[in-house]
């Protein structure tokens, strides 16, 4: 019982080490324009960066075996079956968080995101709508429908490379659409999809403090107590190295539990920093990481971390699709960055003095 409750503190202890703005989404603070000049690929990846991916692979193959050294704890097995007995809240769950997100953009006058304006009224009225929607049973696939047609319109509006920050509220929609399904394996869709565009968000804002260290660092300037008295620029590429951990262990399903509780927890302490911009931003994945609590892997398909029953597989699958995940990624971000770069329109040279 010492043991299990040991492991489970320290697990718990090591993600309150998380620094905060590993998880503050950097726009939300920042005047920012992709028009700014984005780091080239080999700009970004120099030592340091290697360096930091190597470590945070590392660490991946360490927690595979921290993973199953949990199972074996009595005392976290029966935290596994209080949590997985409330399964029958996860909807419920959902329903709160994402009816309250609607409701926070909809007073805003935004678009899902604190810094997505809305660009028509009728937009904060449909996401009204879509909150009433989840106030009923058997209207909720119809909101979940509302909210991925939400974030087609966000695309039209913003753009795929914006938008892919928020690929969590399709997920999120696609969550709420099947959960009235009869079918069990249509029905068993909406986690897995959660998990992966959650991830997938973490993974890609993440990228954002690489190719664009200036947005970010305008932010530490601002609250250099934040960097916790490192080098900014170490700090830096080391809490975008978190982030994107902390989103590639949601995709592949390792520490389900214990991860989301983490990142809770992380994403509670960001909003004494940044208030109720964090609030308005973070509420959808606060209601993910809790619907994650209590479904665990959830339980209609095996996740991507149990495709391997051998412990090296297993371990080398975790370190191994790490780094294929962040090339797969950060090469299509710093090409699509330089692209939006290049088209932007020319900012004006200031006037000569005196003139």
């Amino acid at each position: 019982m010492k043991r299990g409750r040991r492991w489970m503190s320290a697990a718990v202890a090591a993600g309150m080490l998380v620094p905060r703005p590993a998880m503050a989404h950097v726009k939300w603070f920042t005047e920012f324009s992709f028009g700014d000049e984005p780091r080239t690929l080999a700009q970004a990846v120099g030592p340091l960066f290697i360096g930091l991916a190597v470590l945070s692979m590392a660490v991946i193959a360490a927690l595979v075996f921290v993973d199953q050294r949990l199972e074996k704890v009595p005392a976290y097995r029966r935290v596994n079956d209080w949590l997985a007995a409330r399964r029958g809240d996860s909807v419920l769950v959902m329903r709160i968080g994402v009816g309250a997100a609607l409701l926070l953009s909809w007073q805003a006058d935004a678009l899902l995101a604190p810094e997505l304006r809305a660009a028509a009224g009728w937009i904060g009225w449909f996401q009204f709508a879509c909150a009433f929607l989840l106030l009923f049973a058997r209207t909720v696939p119809a909101a979940g429908a509302g909210l991925i047609l939400l974030y087609l319109i966000g695309l039209g509006r913003f753009g795929v490379f914006h938008m892919l920050d928020y690929l969590l509220y399709a997920g999120a929609g696609w969550y709420l659409l099947t959960s009235g399904a009869k079918g069990e394996r249509l029905r068993g869709t909406g986690i897995p999809a959660l998990y992966a565009t959650v991830g997938f968000s973490l993974c890609w804002v993440a990228l954002e403090k690489v190719i664009y260290p200036q947005w970010a660092l305008h932010v530490l300037n601002e609250h250099p107590q934040l960097a916790l008295g490192f080098d900014l620029r170490f700090f830096l590429l080391g809490a975008a190295f978190v982030e994107f951990s902390l989103g590639y262990l949601l995709i592949i399903n390792l520490l389900q539990r214990p991860l989301a509780l983490v990142i809770t927890l992380v994403f509670f302490t960001t909003t004494l920093v940044f208030g109720k911009v964090e609030v308005i931003g973070h509420t959808p994945i606060h209601a993910a990481l809790v619907v994650f609590l209590l479904e665990g892997p959830g339980t209609a398909y095996r996740p991507p971390i149990a495709f391997h029953r051998r412990m090296g597989l297993r371990t080398a699958f975790a370190a191994v699709n790490f780094a294929l995940l962040l090339a797969i990624l950060i090469v299509p971000y710093a090409a699509m960055a330089g692209s939006l770069h290049r088209q932007a329109p020319a900012r004006p040279e200031p006037a000569p003095a005196g003139r």
